[in-house]
């Protein structure tokens, strides 16, 4: 006897209400990073597919198949710009929409054109497979050293579901030919189950990575207003983000590369690696054989990232409660508040993007 496959995916579809409404609830009442508001319009929209997924055989197929894989796609797509956008990593956008798109466009060609769910569950299984190992890779990548359970797991999560994903479209292509999304077998049913616990696990993970960061603060002397003062990197990255979209930067990819950067090593204590070489080489493509003594790339970005700061924050950042910093000589980000009376301002608004 062969386990129910639709069956799954409704019970799926009501267990995903859960990190659904944590996350909305989240996001609206706490402190959040860049990225979050992307994760909880992700999860939302894989929810509304798995909804119409197990509408499949009931509904004309522009809904249970095409509009359900454009969500699924979406989702996906949110999720992986949530993951760069949480790291500090520049989003580009138009590749993973791209890749979106072309899938989809195969999808409608294998249904209405051509009728193979094959060719259809391979080309939808190839993009979900790469954008969760590019997740997972990202956030092992992102984990602190001996700290960042939750970044650690998330990563192994999304991990897994990538590597779910594309053996079941490779499985699916050569092996085992299809007729129908929710034919009665074993192989379904488990995938369909460890899907939805995938997208349990890694939207309460999210929630997780966000706690420990706002359990983490920027010490030592690093982006004090006072003694015992200090900023919780949730502030200094919702700061960071209005910089980054601010007109001054948004047209400059190396200084957002260049800023976002030095504000991770320095949260993450890694100050030893924004030395002038590791930035020739990791920011401005230099590659190994970089020789500051002959190439000044560093020292007059670094000049020119102070200048368009200090414009930043003579403009539309002069209201702003953070202000990020680089006194000369240094390549190591300084924080500290405008002033003593904005130190407990809530700025969970900041970081819906």
């Amino acid at each position: 006897m062969h386990l129910d496959t639709r069956t799954i995916v409704i019970v799926a579809t009501f267990v995903a209400v859960v990190p659904t409404l944590v996350s909305v609830s989240v996001w609206y009442t706490r402190p959040t990073y860049p990225g979050f508001g992307r994760w909880t319009l992700g999860t939302l929209l894989g929810m509304l597919s798995l909804v119409f997924l197990s509408l499949r055989g009931m509904a004309p197929d522009w809904i249970s198949i095409v509009l359900t894989n454009m969500l699924a796609v979406s989702a996906a797509i949110l999720y992986f710009q949530g993951v760069r956008l949480f790291c500090g990593l520049r989003v580009y956008g138009w590749p993973e929409c791209l890749a979106g798109v072309l899938v989809i466009a195969a999808i409608v060609y294998f249904r209405y054109f051509i009728n193979n769910i094959d060719y259809r569950t391979f080309a939808l299984s190839l993009l979900m497979g790469s954008l969760g190992l590019a997740n997972g890779i990202t956030l092992l990548r992102a984990a602190p050293a001996g700290r960042g359970f939750s970044t650690f797991f998330t990563g192994i999560v999304f991990l897994l579901a990538g590597a779910a994903h594309l053996s079941r479209g490779i499985y699916a292509y050569t092996f085992t030919p299809a007729t129908e999304l929710f034919a009665p077998s074993a192989a379904n049913a488990v995938f369909f189950a460890l899907a939805s616990l995938g997208v349990v696990c890694w939207s309460f993970g999210f929630i997780l990575m966000t706690g420990e960061r706002q359990a983490r603060v920027v010490t030592d002397g690093i982006g004090r207003l006072g003694a015992g003062r200090a900023i919780p990197e949730a502030e200094v990255w919702q700061q960071v983000h209005r910089i980054i979209t601010s007109d001054g930067f948004r047209r400059s990819a190396r200084m957002e590369r260049f800023l976002t950067l030095a504000v991770e090593r320095t949260l993450l204590g890694r100050t030893e690696d924004l030395k002038e070489y590791a930035l020739g080489r990791d920011v401005f493509n230099r590659g190994e054989q970089y020789d500051p003594r002959h190439d000044s790339i560093v020292r007059v970005e670094a000049r020119r990232l102070r200048r368009k700061l200090r414009e930043y924050y003579d403009s539309s950042g002069k209201d702003d409660p953070v202000i990020v910093e680089f006194h000369a000589g240094s390549y190591v980000p300084t924080f500290r508040h405008t002033s003593s009376n904005e130190m407990h301002l809530t700025m969970s608004k900041a970081g819906r993007y």
